[in-house]
């Protein structure tokens, strides 16, 4: 037994040693130093590749490469794959289980004891025992309620994931919608800044002319130098849409990415009233709320068992290399039962924390209900508001762009000057952004009534990118 303790105390010795060692040599600037480098090289390398396959991308590539590369997506698979592990570690508990231990004991000197004027061995000087341990379930009924609450938390992780993936996508198509919206302004702006600039030369013409004072001139330089700085907050704006588009797309956000438009999206045209009940039967959030509800269930039946019995069975063989056993080799059988008695309470109170906790869940899926009517309802007028206001935009532009064909024959016939031809074809451009951010507002709008609804495409995206 000396011999075994001294073995003991060495080992741990031995290990706080490795333990004192491996803390004293961690250097955490240069571990985040090379995980910044890498993480750096890494998302570049990503980038390049997937930027080179288009000269220019649209809705649905932007939303492919999301799915594919999106960090929060990615975590919430894994989540997933873990709810679905912890499942097959829940059903194991209706499988017996098997260990083996081994356990070798040495002593200095063989143990004796005296026997009269002689001293008799009590055993051998080393012994080598091992020992295999079989234990099952025989009656704990809790075990099937914790299996099912598994089974239910691995549904809920799915459609986690899902839901994940149907919030990133209207998140990239609200991003991608910004990005087009500010370069049809970009244009508008350039349009206008050309204007101006020609406005200020026909000023400056008529200064040197006597015709035009000159806080006139300088009015016209301030309107040039007001049009030059709204275009080049413009393009910063621009810049900082396409950094978020490229980061929600798992890209470099100091990359630049080409924009094809793209208006794919058709707005539904059901009635008000089936959009609601679509989203009540579609929406994840209230499948997650029902699986809540039937995991507050099994709780419930799982303080219900706590009042019942358990029956575990064993089964134990052993060897042992000690000689002076009759039987070095034996089985032993036995039956282990447990029930609670009196635990001051806990299980009364425990099933009643369950009941309680079953009744809000019911509460919280009706208030999850409710939110979601709202939603469609305001996704949905939100939506017509969208459509007439690219109604019209479109009208607007039509009689900007009648407007711009009479002044454009009134210049070409010399009755008009240059400055008020480049102004209403500043207006016509003006109009023409009114008109693209129109359409893409109505795009959005069409992005949000489906998501509130549940009813964003995910299925046949993920088939696209499988294929």
């Amino acid at each position: 037994m000396v011999h075994r303790k001294r073995i003991t105390i060495l080992t741990l010795v031995l290990a706080f040693v490795l333990f004192f060692i491996g803390c004293s040599t961690f250097d955490g600037l240069q571990i985040r130093e090379e995980g910044v480098k890498a993480y750096r090289q890494s998302l570049a390398e990503k980038t390049e590749i997937i930027l080179a396959d288009n000269q220019s991308f649209g809705l649905e590539d932007c939303i492919q490469i999301a799915l594919q590369n999106n960090l929060t997506i990615r975590a919430a698979e894994i989540q997933a794959r873990i709810s679905k592990l912890e499942r097959k570690v829940a059903f194991s508990r209706f499988l017996p289980t098997v260990n083996i231990n081994y356990n070798y004991t040495r002593w200095d000197s063989q143990p004796k004891i005296r026997f009269g004027a002689d001293a008799l061995a009590m055993h051998d000087q080393r012994i080598r025992d091992v020992t295999w341990q079989i234990q099952t379930s025989i009656f704990e009924p809790s075990t099937w309620f914790i299996y099912s609450m598994h089974q239910r938390g691995e549904e809920i992780a799915e459609l986690v994931t899902e839901y994940t993936m149907q919030i990133m996508v209207l998140r990239v198509t609200v991003m991608y919608f910004h990005c087009l919206t500010l370069q049809e302004v970009e244009k508008a702006l350039e349009s206008q800044l050309a204007a101006a600039a020609a406005l200020e030369k026909e000023v400056q013409a008529f200064y040197e002319e006597g015709l035009a004072s000159q806080w006139q001139v300088k009015q016209a330089q301030v309107l040039v130098l007001g049009r030059r700085t709204g275009l080049h907050r413009t393009e910063n704006a621009l810049s900082q849409a396409k950094a978020d588009l490229l980061t929600a797309m798992g890209l470099s956000p100091f990359a630049d990415i080409s924009l094809s438009i793209e208006t794919p999206l058709k707005a539904p045209e059901e009635a008000l009233e089936v959009l609601v009940i679509e989203a009540l039967l579609s929406h994840p959030q209230l499948k997650i709320a029902d699986r809540d509800i039937a995991i507050e269930e099994e709780k419930v039946k799982v303080a219900i068992a706590g009042f019942l019995p358990r029956l575990v069975g064993f089964a134990n063989r052993t060897h042992s290399s000690d000689s002076f056993m009759v039987y070095p080799n034996y089985w032993t059988y036995g039956l282990m039962g447990t029930v609670s008695l009196f635990n001051g309470f806990a299980n009364i109170n425990e099933y009643k924390a369950a009941k309680e906790r079953q009744k809000e869940a019911f509460i919280q899926r009706e208030e999850a209900s409710a939110t979601l009517m709202l939603e469609v309802v305001k996704a949905y007028l939100n939506l017509e508001n969208a459509r007439e206001e690219m109604a019209l935009a479109n009208k607007s532009f039509d009689m900007v762009s009648a407007h711009f064909a009479e002044v454009e024959q009134q210049w070409q016939e010399g009755l008009v000057n240059y400055s008020e031809l480049v102004s209403t074809l500043a207006k016509k451009d003006e109009a023409q952004m009114s008109v693209m951010g129109a359409r893409f507002q109505f795009q959005v709008s069409t992005a949000t009534l489906f998501n509130v609804m549940g009813k964003t495409d995910i299925e046949s995206r993920e088939q696209k990118h499988e294929d």
